[in-house]
């Protein structure tokens, strides 16, 4: 589907700017592609102009901004869909279903690894993007929507690599532990560089066997010699690595569209992988155990105890 949408627009019009894309009325989606601080406004305009809307995660920059976003797309009757590509990528998916299948039985133990490739600008490291909420989110959506459950206790490390990255006081190294009341534990590896390529894997680990999504490199050629194996680098970043996940998303957002289909991640879900993250960070930076336990308020965040409450 979305090759297709690609293959009848080509001769689309191009503007820079929004309302006349807002005020078109053949347009019936908006996929947003813009810095998270501006997400909130963005959603708002384009709501009240009765386009859904799409945005890769997160959907806002706090737990209040995301509640709003969902608000205001309920306001105005259209769907939001918050995007994490870990959902729609082919691999990680086959995993997922040969999990639910019962291929390994139950299952005891996840370890997942990103390491990014290439690092991003210290400029932008500097003013945002922690290992928590611009990384670890990703495994947090997947490994909970595979086990169908949240983590009731985190614990996470942090530190800084990077010389001018240290004097900033941000980590662009992390460690976290999610353990879950069924007793699955789940140990994620984050980097901010890789100098091999872009390191993406997730291990599951049951009572009958093993389950592994492992990196895809540039090529499928193998080398044979007298001297070794060898085989092709790894994907160059992300747009590379998940190119037929982005695919699909679109296609998934165009089906919200057209038929109706409910978003793949609920509100709930996005709210809640931005709570487990942020309980990450409080824990790497109180040097603490989170417990993330039921409370009245979804958006009670208790420092001073290191508390996460949702529900």
């Amino acid at each position: 589907m979305a090759n297709e949408l690609r293959d009848t627009h080509t001769t689309s019009n191009v503007t820079t700017n929004l309302d006349d894309v807002l005020n078109d009325t053949s347009v019936n989606g908006v996929w947003l592609s813009t810095p998270t601080h501006t997400h909130l406004e963005l959603i708002e305009r384009v709501a009240s102009a009765g386009k859904h809307i799409a945005v890769e995660k997160p959907v806002a920059a706090t737990l209040h901004e995301i509640e709003a976003a969902y608000d205001i797309s309920e306001k105005y009757n259209v769907r939001l869909f918050c995007s994490y590509q870990r959902r729609f990528d082919p691999s990680y998916v086959a995993l997922q279903k040969a999990t639910q299948r019962g291929d390994i039985g139950s299952l005891q133990s996840i370890i997942t690894v990103f390491r990014d490739h290439p690092m991003p600008p210290i400029e932008f490291l500097r003013t945002g993007g922690d290992p928590f909420h611009d990384l670890a989110v990703h495994d947090i959506d997947y490994v909970c929507n595979l086990l169908g459950d949240y983590p009731d206790t985190v614990l996470a490390s942090g530190f800084s690599l990077h010389p001018e990255l240290k004097k900033a006081n941000v980590m662009d190294k992390a460690t976290v532990w999610l353990h879950f009341k069924s007793g699955v534990v789940c140990m994620m590896d984050i980097s901010r560089g890789s100098s091999y390529g872009y390191d993406q894997r997730v291990e599951v680990f049951g009572e009958n066997g093993m389950l592994q999504v492992q990196n895809q490199p540039k090529t499928s050629m193998v080398a044979c010699s007298p001297k070794g194996i060898t085989q092709d680098v790894h994907s160059h970043s992300f747009p590379e690595r998940f190119n037929e996940a982005y695919a699909n998303e679109v296609d998934h957002f165009v089906d919200i569209i057209t038929n109706g289909v409910a978003p793949k991640v609920t509100r709930k879900q996005a709210k809640m992988s931005t709570i487990i993250a942020e309980a990450a960070k409080i824990s790497a930076q109180k040097n603490t155990l989170v417990k993330l336990v039921d409370g009245p308020n979804i958006d009670d965040v208790d420092y001073e105890y290191a508390q996460v409450n949702y529900q």
